[in-house]
């Protein structure tokens, strides 16, 4: 499709604006069991949304086939408008004097072919095996791999395009002893192939099976409790919805009215980092074509920011955040890079320095144990009793409880270990004054 004699002839039969959202996706995707293949997919889609503007109303119309008649296209638009009866004021950004710089892809996929990535995959399953005889079963064994594209294109001069690309490895295996059945799971992301390290993948996967074997619950009371980055950064992703500007104007995030106010430890801040060198996707612009920017949403436990689109921000008489990504046809806010900072101590030290307290990794319930606008929370748990700084035994049948904003501002002391997951939210571990348990 010609995007320029689009714009043009939909301005000559009465569209204020137009914009032209393309996206494009190649992915493959193969799954290993027992050394056979039992799924080798291959995808390549190309997808094109359009917003207009007619007689102040804002039409939506996505195709599929980019090569659509033009006049086609504008007829739809046009009934789409005509039908809509909302008074809400629409924009269409104009884009911004200035974009961020990305580095350019640099990924390795077509040096590797189907085989070599099959073979990959056969040799962490076996070293999984190999690795341990309590090891019993490799249920999952994936490799997935993903270039995608995004270019917006709009009558008010606007032209950005960025890529991504990226590959991961997901892995669970199950160990056996005493009749207790134990999983290990290990997700592994990368933007090269190269960049894969089949023994650290397969260690991971056997030490979290293993190390849980055994596990029992521990007596109820109120622990020194240390979070695992991984976990930490699951449960924090179930409260990321409250940074929102949409949260705010639907009144469903606690921080109403609590701009520059305490509302965690001082010890806590959180960035939304849409360029931040270990992440999988970086954001020069988001969905709107807005420049994305680095910015605190907390600041030493200071509430700085909500996070906007420009139809929040122009709510709230702001400025739009670079935060406004598709949701379908809506352009909803999300985060790009949220992420809790680092402190200054290793989890070794976290441990070391628990007379009788607990490590948890891990977390089941997330969507329905926590209320994300009180903050409160029940979650059933796993990881490992500590006692004189060590690691003793691993435990579970438990249930952690209380509220995020609590405990929040309750916080002993942060690792340096951050982790920053492929979902865009990233923490470190974190070591809590004490927690409520609920075991035997």
């Amino acid at each position: 499709m010609d995007y320029q004699l689009l714009i043009a002839k939909a301005k000559e039969i009465g569209f204020s604006d137009i914009e032209i959202y393309v996206s494009s996706s190649r992915d493959l995707s193969i799954s290993l069991f027992k050394g056979e293949v039992d799924k080798n997919e291959f995808s390549n889609t190309s997808n094109i949304s359009i917003r207009a503007i007619y007689d102040g109303k804002m039409a939506y119309l996505s195709l599929e086939n980019i090569n659509e008649d033009i006049d086609f296209v504008l007829d739809n638009l046009k009934n789409n408008a005509k039908s809509l009866t909302t008074e809400e004021e629409f924009e269409i950004y104009p884009g911004d004097e200035n974009y961020p710089e990305v580095q350019p892809l640099n990924h390795d996929f077509n040096k590797y072919t189907n085989l070599d990535k099959i073979n990959l995959l056969k040799k962490i399953e076996s070293s999984i095996y190999d690795a341990d005889k309590r090891i019993k079963f490799v249920s999952h064994c994936n490799y997935i791999e993903d270039e995608s594209a995004v270019q917006i294109i709009n009558s008010k001069n606007l032209d950005v395009k960025q890529e991504n690309a990226f590959c991961y490895i997901a892995v669970e295996a199950v160990a056996t002893e005493n009749e207790d059945n134990q999983t290990g799971f290990e997700v592994s992301v990368k933007h090269r192939i190269d960049e894969f390290n089949a023994d650290e993948i397969c260690k991971e996967v056997v030490e979290k099976a293993v190390s849980m074997l055994n596990a029992k619950s521990v007596k109820s009371g109120v622990y020194p409790v240390i979070i695992e980055n991984k976990a930490m950064s699951n449960l924090f992703a179930t409260f990321t919805s409250i940074f929102s500007g949409e949260a705010a104007i639907k009144k469903i995030t606690p921080l109403l009215e609590k701009l520059g106010t305490q509302i965690l430890s001082e010890k806590i801040t959180i960035t939304d980092d849409p360029l931040n060198s270990e992440a999988i996707f970086k954001h020069p612009f988001d969905d709107e074509g807005v420049a994305c920017y680095k910015k605190d949403v907390v600041e030493n436990g200071v509430f700085k920011t909500f996070l906007h689109n420009l139809k929040t921000a122009k709510y709230f008489k702001a400025k739009s955040t670079g935060n406004g990504f598709k949701t379908g046809n809506n352009i909803g806010v999300s985060g790009t890079n949220l992420i809790i900072q680092p402190g200054l101590t290793s989890i070794d030290e976290l441990i070391k320095n628990t007379d009788k307290g607990l490590l948890l990794t891990s977390f089941d319930g997330l969507h329905s144990g926590v209320n994300a606008i009180s903050g409160d929370f029940s979650l059933k748990t796993a990881g490992y009793l500590i006692k004189n700084g060590v690691k003793v035994r691993p435990v579970t049948l438990i249930v952690v409880a209380g509220n995020f904003f609590k405990i929040m501002k309750n916080i002993e002391d942060i690792a340096n270990d951050l982790k920053l997951g492929y979902n865009g939210i990233g923490s470190p571990s974190i070591k809590f004054n004490g927690l409520a348990i609920s075991g035997e």
